[in-house]
């Protein structure tokens, strides 16, 4: 039952999000709840896993992940170091690797500067709002042109910009700005541009559009210019609007095609007039969610193709830590999609290993070995990057690892994620093939990575070789082999046994947090596994102020990242005048003189039905009585009540465990005592027994269901 280890989804809620940043057409979708753990078994690489990703190009990545990291390969993009690591190794989660895939798209920035005007005062707070993304860069825009506008006087300059800084929320319905005919007509001009604006941000696309489309016409070449952009906006935005319902939920389908004809006609009246225009980045790329709305995924892979391609256009607008959800939601996920308009190495190689990962889906149509090699002409830009999915296919599909292995280079450079994702592969291979030499492969290949995310994957790998050999060594120490908190704590909770955590504890390698990891690990398992001297042996050591941790409970910050030693100090409980419990400290020790003492089992129960000992019951592995890690056999509650009914003596102790083993069902019906299922009929024997033997015990009193 190793809970901490496991990954647990509470629920998923999908929703479309309303309108999206200015130049891309990302998914509308609000999340989805979830409590992430990273997975350490690199051999399950094929199915996916959003939580758990890695630097390499895997089936079992998010396609975003796979996407940026091409990016990167492709110049685009560049990844910044993760900083928001666990660093405490009793909660360390995450480190470098693996890692969610939102967390690694949160490091992605543009290696080449995005032409456009990124916007970035309001984008946090207006997300999914896209008239609304770059309110005030527009109007410090706004503003920096009437200040240095040569025909406005000082008074006309101060009016406009306070009437423009009065618009500062699009959360608020704005009154319109009475315009004075004793203006300068160039001052009328910029108090109607404000007004189209107030009208804009309004939601009220009718009024804007037609006051914009007056302006367009206008000789002030600012206003001219910016008026026909906006006309761009606000037509698409009023398009928009058609196809979302009550909910939020976009349908394209429903978009009305007038309003949609007006946004294309709009974008490229804009780019013939101004093809060097300072709006032209934005245009070009409010074109590709035109053809997302009109539903031309052919042209809106074509777009992003070129804009890939074409860095150094002033028209390159793309955004390396956005485009990844863009393409994964607008193309591979979308009712349109179409294989056959995948043409681009990037995109291709994206859907090859989505369609090469495990699925139960009946409409799901896995990508066979004909239809790969069918697509060699599509990669001949990208040989290597051809071989690698050849031979990823070959791994990961048809279980032909030695096959694989001839796809793949000699050596690895590490320059890129191509050759990391094909350094890692091999390493794979070794581990199905040759295991003997993975370990010695992975070493080397750590000792050539060049940046964290490499180093974090080779550490990954080399950790599990690490955790069967008990190489305790590798994980402790100021400067260890292997660094990330998280997988040191991996092998003191779960790989650890009794040996290597001893070794540990008093270790002088060892610093204080790794010794009271494994000390309290050492004491969780050899109590749930009954090897009491062991237990009593160490109790002692426990920090004379074990009673402060309590784990996230603690009063105190510093005591709620560290073992919950509080949960081992447990003052006893009494059952029934005649039936009472020591301390947890001295009914160990009577314990390990009469291990066999049903009694004395009978008082661990309850420590273990306690809330104390949820931090105990993590630890034990339930499924096999022969835990690999650890001596000993696992206790479990019911299996105690079971052998007291068994002894067939009608005493308080036999009542008191009929009276449990009925209540190890209540009230779902499921036993939560850790030990073997029986079905209803033997607990309706159990009931009945204690009826019958014990009509004026209290628990027979109590007890009114059998479950």
């Amino acid at each position: 039952m190793l809970l901490l280890k496991h990954l647990y989804f509470k629920r998923a809620l999908f929703l479309s999000l309303t309108p999206l940043a200015l130049s891309y057409s990302l998914s509308a979708q609000a999340g989805m709840e979830m409590e992430c753990s990273p997975n350490f078994d690199l051999t399950d690489s094929r199915s996916y896993n959003e939580c758990s990703n890695l630097p390499v190009l895997t089936p079992g990545n998010d396609n975003k992940t796979n996407i940026l990291l091409l990016l990167t390969d492709l110049g685009l993009a560049r990844l910044e170091t993760e900083t928001h690591i666990d660093q405490d190794i009793w909660s360390a989660n995450y480190a470098y690797v693996p890692f969610e895939a939102k967390n690694f798209l949160a490091l992605a920035q543009n290696k080449v500067a995005n032409q456009r005007n990124v916007t970035t005062s309001q984008a946090s707070q207006y997300i999914f709002d896209e008239r609304c993304i770059n309110l005030t860069d527009a109007a410090k825009q706004f503003n920096a042109q009437i200040q240095q506008h040569p025909k406005l006087s000082a008074s006309e300059k101060k009016i406009l910009i306070q009437a423009r800084n009065q618009v500062q929320s699009c959360d608020d319905k704005h009154q319109f700005i009475a315009v004075d005919q004793q203006w300068s007509q160039i001052a009328q001009q910029y108090a109607s541009y404000i007004n189209a604006s107030i009208a804009f941000y309004n939601a009220n696309y009718s009024a804007a559009t037609k006051i914009y489309t007056v302006l367009s016409q206008v000789e002030d070449p600012w206003i001219k210019e910016t008026a026909q952009y906006m006309l761009i906006r606000s037509s698409l935005n009023s398009a928009f609007a058609t196809g979302v319902d009550q909910y939020g939920d976009i349908d394209i389908n429903k978009i009305n095609p007038q309003l949609l004809k007006s946004v294309q006609d709009n974008i490229l009246t804009y780019l013939q007039l101004y093809p060097h225009g300072q709006y032209v980045a934005s245009a070009q790329g409010l074109l590709r969610r035109y053809f997302w709305l009109a539903g031309r995924q052919d042209l809106l892979i074509n777009e992003i193709v070129w804009q890939m391609h074409n860095s150094q256009s002033p028209r390159y607008n793309l955004n390396v830590a956005e485009l990844p959800a863009e393409i994964d939601r607008r193309i591979f996920q979308s009712s349109h999609f179409n294989q056959n308009n995948l043409n681009d190495p990037l995109l291709l190689a994206v859907h090859d290993l989505m369609q090469m990962r495990d699925s139960n889906d009946p409409n799901f149509k896995a990508l066979t070995w004909s239809m790969l090699n069918a697509q060699k002409n599509q990669f001949k830009t990208q040989p290597e990057l051809f071989k690698y999915l050849q031979a990823s296919h070959l791994f990961y599909v048809q279980n032909k690892a030695a096959d694989a292995l001839t796809y793949l280079p000699q050596s690895f450079s590490l320059n890129s994620h191509l050759d990391l994702s094909q350094a890692f592969l091999k390493g794979l291979i070794l581990e199905k093939t040759t295991p003997h030499q993975a370990a010695s492969y992975w070493t080397q290949l750590l000792k050539q990575s060049k940046n964290t995310n490499q180093r974090g994957l080779f550490e990954v790998a080399l950790a599990q070789s690490l955790n069967q050999q008990q190489n305790y060594q590798s994980f402790i120490g100021k400067r260890p082999l292997i660094s990330q908190v998280n997988l040191q704590r991996d092998f003191i909770l779960f790989h650890a046994n009794e040996q290597s955590l001893e070794k540990i504890i008093q270790s002088s390698e060892a610093n204080e947090a790794q010794k009271q990891a494994a000390l309290f690990v050492l004491l969780a398992k050899s109590l749930g596994y009954q090897n009491f001297a062991l237990f009593n042996r160490y109790y002692e050591q426990m920090p004379k102020d074990a009673n402060q941790y309590q784990a996230w409970q603690s009063p105190q910050n510093k005591y709620q990242n560290k073992p919950p030693f509080a949960h081992l100090i447990w003052n006893g409980h009494t059952i029934s005048p005649t039936l009472q419990c020591a301390a947890l400290p001295k009914l160990s020790q009577a314990l390990e003189k009469n291990p066999q003492d049903l009694t004395l089992q009978t008082c661990l129960a309850e420590y273990m039905r306690s809330e104390n000992a949820y931090s105990v019951l993590q630890h034990l592995d339930f499924e096999s009585p022969r835990p690999l890690a650890f001596n000993g056999t696992v206790f479990t509650r019911g299996q105690v009540y079971k052998n007291i009914i068994a002894t067939k003596q009608k005493s308080e102790l036999t009542a008191y465990a009929l009276y449990r083993s009925v209540q190890c069902y209540a009230p779902s019906g499921f036993n939560d005592c850790q030990d073997k299922e029986v079905p209803k009929t033997v607990r309706k024997q159990w009931f009945d027994q204690l009826k019958r033997d014990y009509p004026q015990s209290s628990w027979a009193k109590s007890l009114k269901y059998y479950w």
